[in-house]
């Protein structure tokens, strides 16, 4: 087999577009590798020496944009939906194609990280990396000291109809009253909607969840909806162990 990545994920490293929006095109004959049409997305190809081209326009490495949005509730992360929702690219509005790292599904408000740089992503979103993630949860009643202990140590959820041990957290209560509490819990993995089952696993109803911080970065004057460039001592503070 030829050295190299495969050709739909080539475009992805490039920072054009998504491995699915590249297969698409791919297929449909758009791509050539040195002026031959590839149909295959499987195709090897060398960064370094093969010449890419969309509709014969010859790709370059696009620049590396890094961005942090403050989502707001009842705002979707992907590019399209067919409900016609809103989603962060409304918010966003840029021309250059940037994805998600990571997941906030549409309840979940808070710091969403966007970029054109896969491989930044996936040191993020690899519970190996240790890259801890923290969230506010507001609860329907108050936590025992007991489910606490739970959570920290680790516990079985149900994801995609399959059982999944969570690794440890951290979490400590913050406030509560008499109808309610409000609980912080660091986690360094990101499996779809976590946080919600592990609290409904242990008969809790999570009202609210705001993701407040990613590694040691937080944003407490980035409001609802605004977003910015990150800076580089920023993204250091997110991923120590990538940036040195």
């Amino acid at each position: 087999m030829k050295k190299g990545v495969s050709l739909e994920r080539a475009l992805s490293k490039l920072g054009y577009m998504s491995r699915s929006i590249a297969r698409k095109i791919i297929i449909q004959g758009k791509v050539s590798v040195n002026s031959k049409i590839i149909t295959d997305p499987s195709f090897r190809v060398d960064l370094k020496r093969d010449k890419i081209a969309i509709d014969g326009e010859t790709l370059k490495q696009k620049e590396k944009i890094y961005i942090v949005l403050n989502k707001p509730k009842g705002v979707i992360t992907t590019r399209k939906d067919e409900l016609n929702r809103k989603t962060a690219y409304d918010i966003l509005k840029l021309n250059t194609w940037v994805a998600p790292v990571g997941r906030l599904d549409k309840d979940t408000s808070g710091l969403l990280i966007l970029t054109n740089d896969n491989k930044f992503a996936d040191f993020i979103t690899n519970p190996e990396s240790k890259v801890p993630k923290t969230y506010i949860v507001k609860l329907n009643k108050k936590i025992t000291p007991e489910d606490l202990i739970k959570l920290q140590l680790g516990m079985e959820i149900e994801v995609d109809n399959q059982i999944y041990k969570t690794m440890p957290a951290k979490v400590r209560l913050i406030k509560t009253n008499p109808k309610t509490c409000w609980v912080e819990i660091e986690i360094v993995e990101g499996k779809n909607r976590q946080i919600r089952r592990m609290f409904e696993k242990l008969g809790y109803k999570v009202e609210n969840l705001v993701r407040v911080k990613i590694g040691n970065f937080e944003d407490k004057n980035l409001k609802p909806g605004e977003w910015r460039f990150l800076s580089k001592e920023e993204l250091k503070q997110i991923a120590p162990g990538y940036f040195k």
